[in-house]
């Protein structure tokens, strides 16, 4: 083993345990793999290793392993910052292993509203009211900007259900809830509690619209199972996005249940999954959100035509609340003025 300048004799490997031994416990740990993906993040993000959270149901402080983050969005010198600040947050857990993980895919795509999740907004959802109806509607901010159709959202293989293998004998089984709670859950917390105190103050002017995506990476075989009536197929996958359903309760829960997800991916497909298929994600929020960043920041609109389509094309009709209705009141105003000027001309 090496030594550094100046070690002490003392400072030496005690008699029965051996250098190979120490190597191969820190590579079944996964800190290798941790220092391996944090070195190559550098090179694009800013990074924290070991990111400190508040487990929700223990109140307990844990850690995970990454937390990755680059701005969406530069400043020129001659100019005001934005009101609305995009900004990619990973958060990152890994994990390694010579025997493989389970996915057991699903046969269908469900909408996950809280994927990527947002961070920094006052809320999570946006108020949209119209000129021609007197209903208003909610969207959550990705839906309204027309992003919930995006190739990042509808690319992956989806799963609600995944295990790890174990030894058994000479054989394998699965672990049952094992994996779930030491790579997926940790996850699920990190970015509630990145939510949490990303949460703005009332009095807030300027906003950091965090897009939080939450990625657990693998050294080790990923197999995703699909069921049909007649056959069991297995097919290796770099990348599975994982699901997870909560039941809410409280007296101020607006929502009784809420679907999660998570990424997995392959640690050798990581820089592929985020240059292909996130970054592209990300940026496509940041030109939205810079467009439409009084909107955003006061998570209210005005949408012509709502009354009658409220569904497509959403993004494209937004508008400030404010200026919107003042110019609908305008609008009006000139309306009935020119009705009664014809009503006393006797025009119907």
């Amino acid at each position: 083993m090496n030594q550094a300048p100046k070690n002490p004799i003392a400072n030496a490997l005690s008699a029965g345990v051996a250098e190979k031994d120490v190597a191969e416990a820190i590579r079944r740990s996964g800190y290798p793999l941790q220092t391996v993906v944090a070195r190559q993040l550098r090179k694009g993000f800013a990074v924290q290793e070991e990111w400190s959270y508040i487990d929700r149901d223990t109140q307990e402080q844990r850690t995970i392993d990454i937390h990755a983050w680059t701005p969406l969005y530069k400043v020129p010198n001659d100019q005001e910052q934005p009101g609305v600040r995009p900004t990619l947050n990973l958060l990152i857990e890994c994990k390694q292993s010579s025997l493989p993980y389970v996915f057991f895919l699903s046969h269908s795509k469900p909408w996950v509203p809280e994927f990527p999740s947002l961070a920094g907004l006052a809320k999570d959802e946006m108020t949209v009211t119209s000129g021609d109806d007197p209903s208003s509607w909610q969207y959550h901010t990705l839906q309204a900007l027309g992003l919930n159709s995006h190739p990042f959202l509808s690319t992956p293989s989806y799963s609600s259900t995944f295990s790890k293998c174990v030894r058994k004998g000479a054989g394998l089984d699965l672990s049952g809830s094992e994996s779930y709670n030491g790579l997926v859950l940790p996850i699920l917390k990190s970015v509630l509690h990145f939510q949490h105190s990303e949460r703005p103050p009332t009095t807030a002017v300027y906003f950091d619209a965090h897009i939080v995506v939450g990625v657990g990476v693998l050294d080790a075989p990923m197999i995703g199972v699909t069921v049909d009536d007649t056959s069991t197929t297995l097919t290796l996958i770099p990348w599975v996005r994982v699901t997870r359903h909560e039941s809410l309760e409280g007296p101020h829960t607006s929502e009784r249940t809420k679907l999660r997800a998570v990424d997995i991916v392959h640690k050798d497909f990581l820089f592929d999954y985020l240059d292909q298929n996130v970054m592209p994600f990300a940026k496509d929020f940041a030109t939205l959100a810079l467009k439409h960043q009084v909107v955003i920041a006061n998570c209210e609109a005005f949408v012509p035509g709502m009354g009658r389509d409220s569904w497509n094309d959403i993004e494209t009709r937004l508008k400030p609340k404010t200026l919107a209705a003042s110019l609908s009141r305008a609008g009006s105003v000139g309306r009935n003025a020119l009705n009664q000027l014809r009503r006393k001309k006797g025009e119907t």
